[in-house]
């Protein structure tokens, strides 16, 4: 039978030999992490101490004096390693902690150029109360905040400018649409709190700008222009707000209709018969309940003709 004094001395050996290679990979460690920052072959020289330590006892009490101790002996021999290994762990965020704090940096950047700025939050919050640097990870936290912030003000400046693009071509539905988009999108935010009134606001005047123009186009008798605006007013003014432009709108009304019937009486007369077509479907289209427009139907079919038959007689004298 083995003697187990022997068997201690060359576990003592082993051990020896172990302890002293880890404290060269120590010594090793220390003088790369001075010259070129990378405690990783600190790190090996760490476990390859913690490891042995931690392993000592056990190969001791097995190779001891016949395993007699009791419970207790069980006890602070399993006490003894879990020191060493908390100890170990402790050594190891030693070890690793300047490693440790650059890759959360990386994170962070990383989180920062994805703009994913609530991953990033939670990894400042890690940098600060799991590792202790509370100022850096405060300088972190004001850069992701204020980068979110002008991120979503450009956003809504977009937004916005979308909007008024959409107002100046008098889109009133679709301005309502993207208002109510806008807001679900930027909720709670000063820019977007009104744009549905905005957008009402902006409707409003452009009514009152359509009324100024009717006006004064009626009042230096430029009916065409006029007519063009009332037509336009007619889908903004209620019942009760046309009211007051009634009379000029007949007035304006009544000279467009005297002036269609000059001009489709000169062009008969003087045997135009194409531009006598165009008056008179003119007066059909827009002045279709009036007793001219009955008359120009019943003489729209000739004229047409006698206009087809011009254009040829003018094609073949041009040919000739």
């Amino acid at each position: 039978m083995a003697d187990p004094k022997k068997s201690d001395g060359w576990l003592m050996v082993l051990y020896g030999v172990l302890l002293l290679a880890g404290l060269a990979l120590l010594a090793l460690g220390m003088i790369e992490l001075v010259q070129s920052k990378n405690a990783m072959l600190l790190g090996f020289g760490v476990l390859a101490i913690a490891i042995p330590a931690a392993l000592y006892p056990i190969a001791a009490a097995l190779h001891g004096d016949g395993g007699s101790a009791g419970g207790d002996q069980a006890t602070e021999l399993l006490k003894s390693i879990n020191d060493r290994l908390l100890i170990s762990d402790a050594a190891k965020r030693i070890a690793y902690r300047e490693q440790d704090r650059a890759a959360l940096r990386q994170a962070i950047r990383e989180d920062i150029e994805r703009s994913d700025y609530d991953a990033a939050l939670v990894l400042v919050d890690d940098m600060g109360q799991q590792y202790g640097y509370r100022e850096e990870a405060e300088q972190f936290r004001e850069e992701i905040l204020a980068t979110r912030q002008a991120e979503t003000d450009a956003k809504i400046q977009e937004a916005i400018s979308r909007l008024d693009s959409i107002i100046e071509r008098h889109d009133w539905a679709g301005a309502q649409r993207e208002a109510m988009k806008v807001q679900r999108l930027f909720p709670d935010t000063l820019p977007t709190r009104n744009l549905e009134q905005h957008v009402l606001e902006a409707r409003e005047r452009y009514k009152h700008e359509l009324e100024r123009q009717f006006l004064q186009a009626a009042e230096r008798d430029d009916v065409d222009r006029a007519m063009e605006l009332l037509k336009e007013l007619d889908v903004y003014l209620t019942e009760t707000e046309a009211e007051p432009f009634r009379e000029t709108a007949r007035g304006v009304i009544g000279k467009k209709r005297e002036n269609f019937g000059v001009q489709f009486k000169l062009a008969v007369h003087d045997r135009e018969w194409s531009t006598a077509v165009r008056v008179g479907e003119q007066i059909i289209r827009e002045f279709p309940n009036t007793k001219m427009a009955d008359e120009v139907r019943s003489l729209i079919d000739e004229l047409r003709r006698r206009s087809a038959e011009q254009h040829a007689a003018r094609a073949q004298t041009a040919g000739v």
